[in-house]
């Protein structure tokens, strides 16, 4: 709190002095000249009242009175006419000097007080303001501070919206339930913040007796006696609403109707930055979350997934409700309902079937599915709410959510209107203006190809059951799960396709025991579909047959691209595979052939990717050069394809895999594959976009010879 400064003729002062001097002076020339002056002594208090308090100008004038009666005693003549006229003039003029004092005290503590009241308010909105982002976190800071620092009763702030109309923003120290009937003031009624704003000047009410006299209506709305003080927000011919505020009686006097004028400025000011702010932030919002829906609504296929998408994408950013609704057999069914609290979620989601929307409502979603326009409303008058309510019980469900602007766009899909999206503004106190119907429109379109294309997608994931049920069957004959053991080396695998509709992609594994050692390939066939899955097939048996030979595994690759190329559908097409030999010394032997090194995971944590040559991919001629390196006991080896290192996340960027490979490491060895694909669904925040092909190979030698 700032510390007032103070006045002149506060206690410190010597303003009194140039009094006391003064008499002296007089009372000097009375005595050596002989000429009575005790009249004229009464200078000396009128001189300190001009600067001093009412304390010292008391004591000045009564140093005045009593000279003035010693003059009568050095001039022999007390008591006589002349002396008893110069003294009642004294006397007189000094109590005209002490009512003066009075005065100017009473002035210097009316200003003392309005400048440390100022100050306080000042303070303390210079920190709340900072932050504020919109008119309705300008209107509670500043009302929050200014009842505190103020000691006001009540205070509210009202904007002035198009159709005339003053509804309230915020509201502290509401008078019980009648204050009700004042959340919407038309500038056409007789209401005391309707007539300051019609006349556009500060209108200030002493008492409630006063009120009362003015406003008879008003009789009985006040429990307890009060000031009121109606301040306009006005500035360069626009009015932005209103400032009303309640003090104790007398706490506020006329003489400081100067210093509500000022705040109610201050206020003025606050609330058009707040506009601008608000508009800025919004334009900024709608360029962001335009590209975000583009990227978003277009990741899945689910119609679930698509319908919770929208509310997260609209809420709290653009909206404190949102409202989807779908046309099914003629009537609006809300599919999703989403507010910026999660319990109040809860809460409505919990009534959603209790009031179905009337399909012959003159106004709402009813109205915009009916003609496919956009309805937009700047402001939510109390006849729209009433127009829309069921019920009477909706009617006061409706009126307790204090909403202040809404919009509802169609979602026009390729057969025509398929539902409505409503967003609506409450708590928050922000509007929708023209600036966002294009925007508004814009996300409703990328929602309805979303959700019609999650509807056309469920229609074919149905009709394609069949198909589905031979690719899982073509997918366990293809790749069936590998033998827990082969030697002295355990085996893990798993596979994930993105090929929904087919449950199976081109990439591939195989384990085969070799004359002396383990051998593995994980590939990939260029390509998806019916294509792929018959060249993996081939791919598995050429590396079968050719992995039964003596020869290295260099001699495989070789082996199997010159056998393939003639199942090849075309000359462009190839597959990359990585193929590794593990002996039983822990010895092993790894080539590659286009496809991404395998990665040595310790026991201990510790990551290693092996170093390898690549050759082409098979079907192209290869020619690898062959790496090696050894295993200890509990070391193991991960194989993949580019699902592994080539899935993204949300924003679009490559998820890097690294950071979960550690615990496949130490985990345990059947659920260590389980747990990195849990952590890389995550990450990627959606379903992967590529088949995935894992196959982990610990060194055991000692579970092999106890086998």
């Amino acid at each position: 709190m700032a510390v007032p400064i103070p006045a002149r003729g506060e206690p410190g002062g010597l303003s009194w002095v140039s009094g006391v001097l003064m008499l002296g002076v007089l009372v000097l020339v009375d005595v050596v000249l002989g000429r009575q002056l005790n009249g004229a002594y009464a200078g000396a208090a009128v001189l300190t009242a001009i600067n001093a308090d009412l304390r010292r100008t008391a004591g000045v004038a009564g140093l005045t009175v009593v000279a003035s009666i010693a003059s009568g005693v050095w001039n022999d003549n007390l008591g006589e006419r002349d002396w008893a006229v110069r003294f009642a003039t004294c006397v007189l003029i000094c109590g005209l000097a002490l009512l003066a004092a009075r005065a100017n005290t009473a002035r210097r503590e009316r200003l003392v007080r309005t400048t440390t009241l100022a100050q306080r308010v000042l303070d303390a909105l210079a920190v709340e303001l900072t932050g504020a982002r919109t008119v309705k976190d300008v209107a509670e800071g500043f009302v929050g501070h200014t009842m505190g620092a103020l000691g006001a009763t009540s205070a509210m702030v009202l904007t002035l919206d198009a159709d005339g109309v003053l509804r309230t923003l915020t509201w502290h120290g509401r008078s019980g339930s009648g204050a009700d009937h004042y959340q919407e003031v038309p500038l056409t009624s007789d209401l005391p913040g309707a007539v300051a704003v019609r006349e556009g000047r500060d209108v200030h009410y002493r008492s409630v007796k006063e009120i009362v006299a003015a406003f008879p209506d008003l009789a009985g709305y006040y429990a307890t006696d009060r000031s009121l003080h109606l301040l306009p927000l006005h500035r360069d011919g626009t009015t932005y609403g209103l400032l009303a505020i309640t003090f104790p009686p007398d706490l506020f006097t006329p003489h400081e109707d100067g210093f509500l004028h000022s705040l109610a400025g201050a206020l003025t000011s606050a609330v058009r930055r707040g506009v601008e702010l608000q508009d800025h932030d919004a334009a900024t919002q709608r360029t962001v979350l335009l590209a975000e829906a583009s990227m978003t609504l277009s990741r899945s296929l689910d119609m679930d997934t698509t319908v919770a998408e929208v509310g997260r994408l609209l809420v709290p950013r653009f909206a404190d409700w949102c409202s989807l609704q779908l046309l099914r057999d003629g009537r609006l069914e809300t599919v999703s309902l989403q507010h910026r609290d999660p319990d109040t979620t809860e809460w409505a989601r919990s009534l959603m079937g209790a009031f179905p929307t009337r399909m012959d409502a003159p106004a709402g979603s009813a109205l915009v599915a009916r003609t496919g326009q956009t309805e937009i409303y700047p402001f939510i008058p109390a006849d729209l709410i009433e127009a829309s309510a069921t019920s009477p019980e909706h009617l006061e469900l409706l009126r307790g959510l204090g909403l202040t602007s809404a919009i509802i766009v169609p979602l026009v899909g390729r057969d025509g209107v398929v539902g409505t999206l409503t967003l609506i503004h409450a708590e928050s106190g922000r509007r929708y203006g023209e600036e966002d119907v294009a925007f508004l429109e814009a996300v409703a379109d990328r929602v309805a190809v979303a959700l019609d294309t999650a509807a056309t997608f469920e229609h074919q994931s149905e009709r394609l059951a069949g198909v589905t049920l031979v690719a899982e069957a073509a997918q366990r004959a293809i790749l069936a799960p590998p033998p827990a053991r082969v030697g002295p080396v355990a085996l893990s695998a798993r596979y994930l396709s993105a090929a929904v509709e087919a449950q199976i992609g081109g990439d591939l594994y195989e384990i085969v025991a070799g004359p002396s050692s383990v051998r593995m390939l994980v590939g990939d066939v260029r390509g998806k579909g019916l294509g792929a899955v018959r060249t993996a097939t081939v791919v598995l048996g050429e590396f079968r047959a050719a992995a039964a030979s003596t020869g290295d595994v260099a001699h495989v690759a070789r082996e199997i691209d010159r056998r393939i190329v003639p199942y090849l559908p075309d000359a462009e097409d190839f597959v990359t595979g990585i193929l590794v030999d593990i002996r039983a010394d822990g010895c092993f032997d790894v080539v590659s052939c286009g496809h991404p090194a395998p990665v040595l995971l310790s026991s201990r944590g510790v990551v290693e990717a092996i170093a390898l040559d690549h050759s082409p991919p098979l079907g192209l001629g290869v020619d690898p050069v062959v790496g090696r390196g050894r295993l200890t006991p509990g070391d193991r080896l991960l194989l993949f394809t580019d699902g592994l290192i080539e899935a993204r996340s949300p924003d679009g960027g490559f998820v890097d895999p690294a950071p979960f490979l550690p615990l496949v490491g130490r985990s345990d060895f059947g659920t260590a594959l389980d747990g990195l694909l849990a952590s890389l669904k995550e990450a990627a925040g959606h379903a992967l976009d590529d088949d995935l092909a894992l196959l982990l190979a610990c060194y055991d030698p000692e579970g092999a010879t106890s086998a």
